[in-house]
């Protein structure tokens, strides 16, 4: 099976670097090897300093090919009656045909048709491994994290058929209504989509979020380290990119920023460990062409092999407790084995951030959503598993009052 190796992260934090360093250094093990970027901005070629096609696979290098996926390209090769349909439809309204044409790429639709571009690489057996230079980190992972909801559900793929049906009946009356070939793209489009969500929690495909030793990309890879482990997909990767090297020659200036890095790299080993985490120290010139990415690569993974599945276990994940219909009842769960069963646990909440002392362990990870609204109630350690108690409204049970275990249909779960 082809391994898949998606990298995300803030823009900036150099994805497309730490990318295209993967893929260069997997090819230099003979492992074929094609690396694609989904980023609009398309910097791949430039890192990796020759021309690259945006519609077939360029050779780079032994072994090594590289894909600028053209969502342009893409749109017309699998959606054009779709966007034609919605060209028209703003034409008609009075809307420029130009700005029209623009705003019928819908948001979300060029990353999912780059995701199914590498969907359909990694299944035609070409390659040993694939690595994917992402958009940066918040539209990306919605769409990694929720491939479902352009599907709807089983009542969406029902509410669509009933839709066809009644535009078919309806179609000699109105002339504004959209034509077979409209309807057979789109239920193309949800069979892909059904598809794409089970390649993406495959074993061969993971994660590798990329930052700096910086606070804003911290807290952006805390909310994305949590989101990706709650919701069922594979992070095996921590890459911290960008690190100030420690010398005694940078002067002052840099002795403050060295510095900082420090501190901040300590809070990024106690956020995401035991999560595996890689350093790359900033290079003294501009890390472009393969020699040099090669360079970055092995002093990056070491005698690590990149395209190894580097951790498989998901540290955090939620249970749901309550029934329907009741206030939500939940445990945030975080997988600590390490620790002795009666080590202190200090809880301090701020905002949507949540900081766990257990001993000598700290760790600051960022709450999901669901759980902006609750109330944090006890905690207790079970199995190497420490669960936290969070309740929607004060009159919500506790844990203690309920049954000993979660009705299957109730378990929100990423392991």
């Amino acid at each position: 099976m082809t391994r898949v190796i998606i990298y995300s992260g803030k823009g900036g934090t150099g994805k497309t670097t730490i990318s295209a360093a993967t893929a260069t250094m997997l090819a230099s093990m003979g492992r074929r090897t094609l690396v694609l970027s989904s980023d609009p901005a398309h910097s791949l070629a430039d890192a990796l300093g020759t021309e690259i096609s945006r519609d077939r696979p360029t050779p780079i290098a032994p072994c090594l090919y590289g894909l600028e996926v053209d969502t342009i390209y893409e749109w017309r090769q699998n959606l054009s009656g779709f966007q034609q349909f919605v060209t028209s439809t703003y034409s008609n309204r009075g809307v420029e045909r130009s700005t029209a044409a623009e705003l019928a790429n819908q948001p979300g639709l060029d990353e999912i048709l780059a995701l199914q571009r590498v969907m359909a690489e990694a299944q035609s057996g070409r390659w040993d491994a694939i690595v994917l230079d992402t958009a940066p980190t918040g539209n990306t992972l919605r769409l990694l994290a929720y491939p479902e909801l352009i599907i709807g559900g089983d009542a969406g793929k029902k509410f669509f058929r009933v839709y066809r049906g009644l535009a078919n009946v309806a179609r000699p009356f109105r002339r504004d209504l959209p034509e077979d070939r409209f309807f057979d793209e789109v239920g193309t489009l949800l069979e892909r989509m059904e598809q794409l969500a089970n390649f993406l929690l495959s074993p061969e495909v993971s994660l590798r979020l990329v930052l700096n030793p910086e606070k804003l990309p911290l807290m952006e890879t805390r909310r994305a380290y949590t989101f990706i482990n709650l919701y069922g997909l594979m992070l095996d990767a921590v890459m911290v990119n960008k690190i100030l090297p420690r010398r005694a020659d940078l002067g002052p200036y840099f002795d403050y920023w060295v510095k900082l890095q420090q501190g901040y790299l300590h809070e990024i080993d106690g956020s995401f460990a035991p999560t595996p985490i890689f350093r790359t120290v900033l290079q003294e010139g501009e890390p472009i062409g393969i020699a040099a990415l090669d360079a970055i690569a092995h002093a990056t993974f070491g005698d690590t092999d990149p395209g190894a599945m580097l951790f498989d276990e998901r540290p955090i994940w939620l249970d749901q407790w309550n029934d329907e219909g009741e206030p939500g009842l939940f445990d945030l769960c975080l997988r600590l084995p390490f620790i002795d069963d009666d080590d202190p646990v200090d809880l301090a909440r701020d905002g949507t951030d949540l900081t766990v002392t257990v001993g000598r362990l700290q760790r600051t990870i960022a709450l999901p959503r669901i759980l902006y609204e609750c109330t944090l109630g006890n905690h207790r350690y079970e199995d190497g598993v420490l669960r936290l108690e969070f309740f929607e409204a004060p009159g919500g049970k506790r844990r203690s009052e309920r049954a000993p275990e979660p009705a299957d249909n109730m378990r929100v779960e990423a392991a």
